[in-house]
């Protein structure tokens, strides 16, 4: 706790000094959200701060902090984020880039939901609409370029961090979940008690990657484990108000075998074909007498981008394992992003959606951007999810939102 609030302070202080510099740039955001069927309003306000610091032509820092304040947590509605704090060289040592401290790593391809992509957890308070944020890990980037076109990429964690679920959240998902198997057996289950056992191993993995005459092309391998956290043991106990579920967690170890490419589509100019495979090879992990995790599994997104003539820019995207599947749960699914550039006009509509090929369930988002200056704009967007509660993207949330969203750069 001495740790974080020492590092919030001297970020805030470098951030400060930076403002007298000409390396410091930053964002404020709101977002605010409307759910029509729990008749839900939430807001958020964002402010970004972003410092870059050269002490020599080789040696730089780089820092990003996110003051974050929500009403959608209420009992953490203020939050500090640092995002990254690193310093980096260029060629200090012949050949070698080199990042230590807290970094965003991004591995894959793909535009969006990635499964190669393992190394940062996932933000809490992320949306449909804001699915791209991460948080900043402790960990050594080194990449030593052979020549101009082949890459070698080594990176290290020394602790793993798991993905952000509020503790109110995942007692009444665990409760949901087992309180009908004790029930089978007479035992009516009141309430949960978690304890989390995570991992005090590192975390790495190792890049392989070369660019040929039309497209770029990696392999990869990540040794770590599974960003969410499953059941280990439960035992029922006698509690002061019924009986009590004693719930351990665990997250099991996985070994991911990537292969990520993009460049030209074959046989349409100007387009843009990219794509991650990864063969995971997980622990295997037993709850209750039934496997949850037990044999390799693949999971992959393929994509395609085109703009037209006329600026209609279209991606198209298959994806193999939505980013809650494991496993054999994986199935397929087809999204669709389609954005047009107004001619004589600021306004840029926008739409993504996604279905499963599997049950028909779909996510919809349309809505429209308006860049009144070049450092600020607004989007308003309208989100709605089809599907039973029980469907593959209607267990997402059975709830249509709208969705507004202003931004301010500095």
């Amino acid at each position: 706790m001495k740790r974080n609030i020492f590092l919030v302070v001297f970020i805030i202080l470098l951030f400060s000094a930076s403002a007298y510099t000409g390396d410091f740039s930053g964002s404020l955001t709101y977002s605010g959200g409307y759910n029509f069927t729990e008749n839900n309003l939430s807001n958020t306000l964002n402010l970004d701060l972003n410092y870059i610091h050269n002490f020599t032509d080789e040696v730089f820092m780089e820092g990003d902090l996110i003051i974050k304040y929500s009403d959608r947590n209420a009992s953490n509605p203020f939050m500090i984020i640092p995002k990254e704090l690193y310093i980096g060289t260029y060629d200090l040592i012949p050949n070698l880039d080199l990042r230590a401290g807290r970094l965003i790593i991004s591995w894959g391809s793909s535009d969006m939901l990635s499964p190669l992509d393992n190394f940062n957890p996932s933000s809490p308070g992320i949306s449909f609409t804001d699915i791209s944020g991460k948080s900043g890990v402790w960990a050594v980037d080194a990449t030593y370029y052979f020549n101009d076109i082949t890459y070698f990429q080594t990176i290290c964690l020394p602790h793993f961090i798991p993905s952000f679920i509020s503790e109110e959240y995942e007692k009444q998902l665990y409760l949901t979940m087992f309180s009908p198997l004790f029930q089978a057996q007479g035992i009516e289950i009141n309430s949960i008690n978690l304890t989390h056992n995570t991992p005090e191993k590192p975390v790495w993995g190792l890049k392989l990657g070369r660019s040929f005459t039309s497209f770029d092309a990696a392999i990869s391998y990540y040794n770590g484990y599974y960003l969410n956290a499953y059941p280990e043991t439960m035992h029922p106990v006698p509690g002061p108000s019924g009986m009590t579920l004693d719930l351990e967690l665990g997250y099991p170890k996985r070994d991911i075998f990537g292969l990520e490419f993009q460049g030209d589509f074959p046989g349409i100019e100007g387009a843009t074909l990219r794509g991650d495979l990864a063969y995971i090879v997980p622990q295997p992990w037993e709850v209750q007498g039934e496997d949850m995790l037990k044999d390799p599994y693949l999971k992959a997104a393929i994509g395609a981008d085109y703009t037209t003539s006329f600026d209609l820019y279209l991606n198209v995207g298959f994806i193999w394992g939505f980013i809650f599947e494991e496993g054999d749960q994986c199935s397929p699914y087809i999204s669709l992003n389609a954005r047009k550039e107004l001619e004589d006009s600021k306004l840029t509509p926008n739409y993504l959606g996604i279905i499963s090929l599997q049950d028909g369930s779909m996510i919809n988002s349309i809505g429209a951007s308006c860049n009144f200056t070049d450092d600020f704009s607004i989007t308003i967007s309208y989100v709605s999810i089809s599907g039973s509660q029980n469907s593959k993207l209607g267990q997402i949330g059975a709830a249509d939102s709208l969705y507004l969203m202003g931004e301010w750069s500095f």
